[in-house]
């Protein structure tokens, strides 16, 4: 079995931005704990834990914090120069 895909610097963002917005709106994480219905544990390893996160539970949070998933993810990541894409085969 492959081991989990984990972008530790892109979580960073994520988290540092869900941080930032729970400060700046002045929403504990209590508050979002009781507006998403997760344990208070959830709720830290989603705003300030190391571990990956599932993509409802991140829409879950955006919506405690009264935030639009488009502002989360407004920043740009590297894209590797890949090799051209297969060619289909029309037989």
């Amino acid at each position: 079995m492959a081991e989990q895909y984990i972008d530790e610097q892109t979580l960073v963002i994520i988290r540092e931005r869900l941080w930032s917005v729970s400060k700046e709106k002045k929403i504990t994480l209590e508050d979002v704990e009781d507006r998403t219905g997760f344990s208070y544990s959830q709720v830290y390893r989603i705003i300030r834990g190391k571990n990956n996160m599932s993509v409802s539970g991140l829409v879950a949070v955006c919506r405690a914090l009264e935030l639009q998933p488009k502002e989360l993810f407004d920043f740009e990541i590297k894209i590797p120069k890949y090799q051209p894409v297969r060619k289909i085969n029309k037989a």
